[in-house]
């Protein structure tokens, strides 16, 4: 902490200066003190994120199963270092941090790579439904789709009085969507930002090429990437776990999940129905949760496959929902 005392001797000697030291202070408390207040308010807010999540955890030993896109560079600026990054990066980080999740990339191969990139209604925009049942099949709860934005120059005046000088930045805007395979909606639609300072050489060399290739805005990349690999667990890790029935063979009911989610053989699920689809703006269809209609029992499984037969109720269609019921309930 920062204490300031200016005395009365020295206004009185040095009424002059004495606006030129105010200054200098105020410039100097006012970015400490947003500093500490950022820095305060992000550590609250993820604090206050992580105990709302230990108490709406309804099944802590599932497991959520999330896919990562590749992530589009929509900007004027070629850099292989975001490609590179983000791509092994992101999965890699949120493996490693957030507990609860199964993250696959396209590099960690499997299912992953059957899936380049989302589909799309005919004005652009991704097909949440259609990415939806695709994630349903491969056994997801979410996928993760994102594009670096933008990568601006900007100059800045900084300093005080007669210490003002050019200062020049690269600000790197990354968006980041999570759709939810339950309902099709969005968990998550986010804009991140970071800037980075550069000296007036690395200025000029990014004016004559619009490669960028610097070491300062790798770092910056992974700040990024450590802020929306939070973002995207502290939205996951509140959804309870879903599974879906991919196909139905006789009397046997096909789940495209298995034991590297938490279930195992002799499970009991509930059965939901998800054939209610509603239309919103721009062609635009997602899924609406509806009843218990059965439950099915868990008679053989793999890692990431399960066979089920019925155990009560009827009218089960390919498509329906499970969740793995509640130990000591009848």
């Amino acid at each position: 902490m920062v204490f300031c005392y200016v005395s009365m001797e020295f206004i009185k000697t040095k009424p002059l200066a004495y606006p030129i030291v105010l200054a200098f202070l105020i410039s100097f408390l006012g970015c400490t003190i947003a500093t500490k207040v950022e820095e305060t308010t992000k550590t609250i807010t993820k604090t206050t994120k992580q105990i709302t999540r230990d108490f709406t955890m309804p099944d802590d030993d599932m497991k959520r199963k999330i896919g990562i896109l590749d992530f589009e560079n929509k900007s004027l600026h070629k850099s292989g270092d975001f490609q590179k990054v983000f791509h092994k990066g992101l999965p890699d980080y949120m493996n490693e941090k957030c507990e609860g999740l199964i993250v696959a990339g396209h590099d960690s191969g499997g299912p992953m790579r059957l899936l380049t990139e989302p589909p799309r209604l005919e004005s652009g925009a991704i097909d949440n439904y259609a990415l939806a049942v695709i994630g349903r099949k491969l056994g997801f709860n979410a996928i993760v789709t994102g594009s670096l934005e933008d990568i601006r120059i900007v100059d800045e005046l900084k300093g005080v009085l007669w210490t003002k000088d050019t200062h020049h930045f690269i600000k790197v805007f990354v968006r980041v969507e999570v759709y939810d395979t339950l309902t099709g909606t969005k968990l998550l639609d986010d804009t991140l930002e970071r800037e980075v300072e550069i000296d007036d050489l690395e200025y000029q060399l990014i004016r004559q090429d619009a490669a960028l290739r610097l070491p300062d805005l790798n770092e910056t990349l992974n700040h990024l990437l450590a802020d929306i690999g939070d973002n995207i667990c502290y939205a996951l890790k509140g959804q309870r776990w879903h599974g879906y029935i991919t196909e139905i063979q006789d009397d046997t009911y096909v789940i495209s999940s298995g034991r590297q989610v938490g279930l195992e053989l002799g499970n009991t699920l509930e059965v939901y129905d998800s054939s209610r689809i509603i239309e919103g703006v721009g062609g635009r269809r997602f899924f609406t949760p509806g009843l218990k209609i059965g439950e099915i029992q868990i008679i053989s499984i793999t890692d990431d496959q399960a066979e089920a037969t019925l155990t009560s109720g009827d009218a089960i269609k390919e498509g329906s929902t499970v969740q793995r019921k509640k130990k000591g309930l009848f």
